[in-house]
């Protein structure tokens, strides 16, 4: 019996959309002011060449240790990139200023997540597994609220405040404790095969993978479908009432 859907967020339910620009620029314009503010002047471009190291570091981070990063240490290491160190209350700060920019340029609700949630609210218990990286748990949180589909949901696990990513089991083992279910009562649903699906799997949950246009279809997933709109009916086929 399926008791529980938990969800991946990036690729599954939002994607970057038009504004991803802007919310570069905004994450820039918060951080120089920030950092002016505290005394420091730092060019435009070299802060810039910061923000794309501390990408590299965040992707390091996640991809090969499985790591979350919290708002301190975003805004700390961005600060050490351009010669910079801050207090821990002052990095804190920084790193909740550059996660703020997506709650005034916000990623986009896919066409079928809030048709697909709205359906399964009320016939499963719903969590959202997401892997955060600039963008802070609190801030995607205010972004699924305003798009009415913060409420479909029963829990969330960020990793910025786990300190763990994906594929590790614990990620999805304390989403499942929180809901109250078992592993084989539980289904999760992502994009990624590496973190989605084999994590998933590893936890002791079925997966179904959704196999975006430009992605490689090969999967160990139980299920896998185009688009969200597929989920439902592969949830209705193992006993799910949809």
């Amino acid at each position: 019996m399926i008791r529980a859907v938990t969800f991946d967020f990036w690729g599954t339910l939002y994607e970057e959309g038009p504004l991803t620009e802007r919310r570069h620029q905004l994450r820039g314009e918060y951080a120089r002011g920030f950092l002016l503010g505290k005394g420091y002047q730092v060019a435009e471009k070299q802060l810039g060449y910061a923000f794309r190291v501390l990408e590299r570091y965040v992707n390091w981070q996640r991809e090969s240790r499985h790591a979350g990063l919290d708002a301190e240490e975003v805004g700390q290491r961005l600060a050490e990139i351009v010669g910079i160190r801050l207090e821990g209350g002052d990095a804190a700060q920084l790193g909740e200023l550059i996660s703020s920019a997506s709650r005034e340029a916000p990623p986009v609700l896919l066409d079928t997540a809030r048709e697909v949630l709205s359906a399964l609210h009320g016939r499963a218990a719903l969590a959202l597994i997401c892997d955060t990286g600039f963008t802070l748990g609190h801030d995607l949180y205010a972004v699924m609220e305003a798009d009415g589909v913060g409420q479909l949901f029963d829990a969330f696990t960020f990793s910025n405040q786990t300190g763990t990513t994906k594929p590790e089991v614990r990620q999805f083992h304390y989403t499942l404790y929180r809901l109250g279910c078992r592993p084989d009562e539980a289904v999760h649903v992502g994009d990624l095969e590496a973190t989605d699906v084999a994590g998933a799997r590893q936890a002791g949950m079925r997966a179904i993978r959704i196999v975006n246009a430009d992605a490689d279809p090969a999967t160990e997933a139980d299920a896998a479908v185009e688009d969200l709109r597929g989920v439902p009916d592969v949830l209705r086929g193992w006993g799910l009432a949809v």
